[in-house]
């Protein structure tokens, strides 16, 4: 009976190494990889530690450039549905139309995401203001535009991986890898908004629980 119950432990833990090793390879992942997204891993722990103020500008940064990349992967698709060339200034176009709605709709951009990071950069631009007296510090306006970019980019992000994601599973091709970015990217707008309550508080420089 014992060693009935041994062979089956033993036979489920071969068979669950067996199909991590799949997976590893299935994404071409060596040794190697895992010791560096383990270094990075570790890299990323010690500046949430150190600065965590640090590693939310690099999160929305990262936000940006992945929907960037979503966009420019986008365009042949919408050329080949509309029929017609998407020049360079078509896509600045819309992102500065989204931008300049969500900066008119305050109230709706401020409750979807990253509103207690942005009231900790208005904060901490009119206490630098008054502490040095200067008059020609970052404006409010300014940081709300900046993020509000930053919120526009990342709904572009979403439906440009959605067209890419669809056209990928019409031709027959996996479409989960594009369905994963977007979950990382909602992933990292999460975790800013939590390292920010957290390390931050609420916009006003005070942390959770502080």
């Amino acid at each position: 009976m014992y060693n009935t119950k041994t062979r089956i432990t033993e036979s489920r833990s071969t068979q669950l190494r067996h199909h991590s090793i799949k997976q590893t390879k299935r994404f071409n992942v060596n040794k190697t990889d895992l010791l560096f997204i383990g270094f990075c891993v570790v890299v990323a722990v010690y500046l949430l530690l150190k600065d965590p103020l640090l590693i939310t500008v690099l999160g929305c940064a990262s936000v940006v450039f992945l929907g960037l990349w979503h966009l420019i992967h986008a365009v042949p698709i919408l050329e080949k549905y509309l029929g017609a060339k998407i020049r360079f200034w078509h896509i600045a176009s819309l992102i500065i139309t989204i931008t300049a709605l969500l900066n008119t709709l305050i109230a709706p951009a401020h409750a979807i995401f990253l509103s207690g990071l942005e009231q900790f950069f208005v904060n901490l631009a009119q206490q630098t203001s008054q502490a040095g007296g200067a008059t020609n510090t970052l404006d409010a306006n300014v940081i709300g535009l900046i993020f509000n970019l930053i919120r526009g980019v990342f709904l572009l992000l979403v439906a440009a991986a959605a067209l890419f994601a669809y056209n990928q599973a019409q031709q027959g091709n996996d479409w989960r890898p594009i369905v994963t970015q977007v979950g990382l990217a909602f992933a990292i707008v999460i975790a800013i908004d939590v390292v920010t309550f957290i390390f931050v508080g609420n916009g006003t420089g005070t942390a959770a629980g502080g």
